[in-house]
């Protein structure tokens, strides 16, 4: 096979893709009346509209638990409902999950049922609670159940439940949320927005949940029918924003909108990227103007933090690595994203530490070969809280319990962890040429996006390369490798985008 076919079918190949299976739409999605207990939770929300009683939405201060609690949010407001509200609590003030300031808010406010949002699912006490106090709650969230932790709550939707049929288990807290409505529009006959879809597809991106099943076809419907997912945000946003023609174009657009909805934590409940979504007067500009500059700042603050996780990696040699904050380096907010870094680095797992609230809490990440939430099950005698996913959990402990939790989370590697060899880090698509790197290419493999977990942009070995050939690719990232004149090298080379490629090793 040669032309451009030939590049993508070896793609496919190593991928083990059917390429009849790549077409997809929102009728490929599994029949949302599968979840367990989604009649019930569907229920106690028309018999809360119904009795016009106080609700309020909990959301979680990320992308993916802002566009959680907005679609839910946007949802009972298209159907009429006035009395609901939300609180998205802001994680470098309160630790993760229902904490004593939403439970005051819920007293104060008298409100008669709780929705969480990706989150709730590890709240045992905060659950306990809020009943206490005589209020519902309702939990959706896609994290790791614990049995023996799993809340008393009025119903719980999440696809990890031992008893749920819905097939597929890798959804974000957006994508539960997502199919919460759609169910409830089934049910009530009112229509989802459309553009309920590209702000699931955004917190979906942003959770970096697998870009397999449910997920893909999400994702897709947004990057084939973008113009009619947009609302007056995304259409405020696409007047500051670049040209957006291609899917490539559109899925960059969805990543650059998870980035600036990360910022904007807020007290008392608020946050400033849901109320510029929210938003529809002339405030909405300026809160955007807030957005972008926190935007900025973060991206300034992280390149900072990576310098600083490049020293601590250099020459580093162990089986995993550990790191406590107790300089304040790095901010707690991205302590998870400063754990991802050195996972990509070095290829094992990571758990990195700092005191917060007199609390010391973690973010803990890791690659193939390991469960993150395994191993905090296993020390959970040292922890006060945990939860998360196999490769992305966190917790909070006492501060004395640090060595104690080391030891166990030590032997706990030591019978479950086997860190990959050099070859099998060596994976790769398919070879090809530099010249093959091409517009035309590029457009072919557009079929395979959205590039997430599972279906990661192309890694492809590239043979006999000198500085001389990469010095005419636009745009080059070289991630720090530096290859002498006129020396010819064998690269392993991310192909990023149609004018973007990233040297992620070089072999020889």
């Amino acid at each position: 096979m040669v032309g451009d076919d030939a590049l993508y079918h070896k793609i496919l190949r190593s991928r083990k893709i059917d390429e009849s299976e790549l077409p997809t739409s929102l009728d490929d999605l599994p029949d949302e009346s599968l979840f367990a207990n989604i009649d019930v939770v569907a229920e106690r929300i028309r018999e809360a509209i119904y009795n016009n009683e106080p609700m309020i939405i909990f959301g979680h201060d990320d992308p993916d638990g802002v566009t959680s609690t907005y679609i839910l949010y946007h949802y009972l407001n298209s159907c009429g409902y006035q009395r609901h509200s939300y609180y998205i609590p802001n994680r470098n003030l309160e630790s993760h999950g229902i904490q004593a300031g939403f439970i005051e808010h819920v007293r104060k406010g008298g409100y008669k049922l709780v929705i969480t949002v990706d989150n709730g699912i590890s709240a045992l006490d905060g659950v306990r609670q809020l009943k206490e106090l005589g209020c519902d709650v309702i939990i959706t969230d896609h994290h790791l159940i614990q049995p023996d932790m799993i809340p008393d709550a009025y119903a719980i939707l999440n696809p990890q439940l031992p008893n749920c049929q819905y097939p597929f288990k890798a959804l974000a807290g957006v994508g539960v949320a997502l199919m919460l409505i759609r169910y409830l529009a089934k049910k009530w006959d009112h229509p989802v927005d459309p553009a309920s879809y590209f702000w699931a597809a955004v917190g979906s991106i942003a959770d970096k949940v697998p870009m397999i099943g449910a997920n893909r076809v999400l994702v897709r419907h947004v990057l084939e029918n973008f113009e009619k997912v947009q609302d007056q945000t995304v259409q405020f946003l696409l007047r500051n924003y670049s040209r957006v023609v291609s899917p490539t174009d559109v899925f960059n657009f969805i990543t650059y909108t998870s980035r600036l909805v990360a910022n904007g934590r807020e007290e008392a409940g608020q946050h400033t990227a849901l109320r510029f979504i929210l938003q529809l007067s002339d405030a909405k500009a300026r809160l955007f103007e807030g957005l972008e500059e926190q935007k900025n700042k973060w991206e300034s603050e992280l390149n900072r933090v990576f310098g600083y996780l490049d020293t601590l990696a250099q020459d580093f040699v162990g089986s995993f690595f550990v790191y406590y904050d107790d300089d304040d380096v790095i901010p707690y907010s991205l302590l998870g994203t400063a754990s991802t870094y050195i996972v990509n680095r070095l290829g094992i797992p990571t758990i990195m530490l700092k005191l917060l609230n007199g609390k010391m809490v973690c973010e803990g990440r890791c690659g193939e070969g390991f469960n993150m939430v395994d191993a905090f099950t296993h020390c959970k005698e040292h922890l006060i809280q945990f939860g998360g996913h196999a490769k992305a959990a966190g917790f909070s402990m006492e501060p004395g319990s640090y060595d104690g939790f080391l030891e166990c989370f030590n032997e706990f590697l030591g019978d479950h962890y086997e860190a990959l060899s050099a070859d099998e880090n060596e994976v790769f698509d398919a070879e090809c040429t530099l010249g093959e790197l091409n517009n035309a290419n590029w457009e072919r493999l557009e079929m395979l996006l959205p590039w997430g977990q599972k279906n990661p942009e192309p890694s492809l070995l590239v043979k006999g390369l000198t500085s001389n050939d990469l010095a005419g690719v636009w745009n080059l990232d070289n991630g720090s490798v530096h290859i002498p004149k006129d020396t010819q090298v064998d690269c392993l080379i991310l192909w990023r985008s149609p004018n973007q490629i990233r040297i992620m090793k070089v072999l020889n």
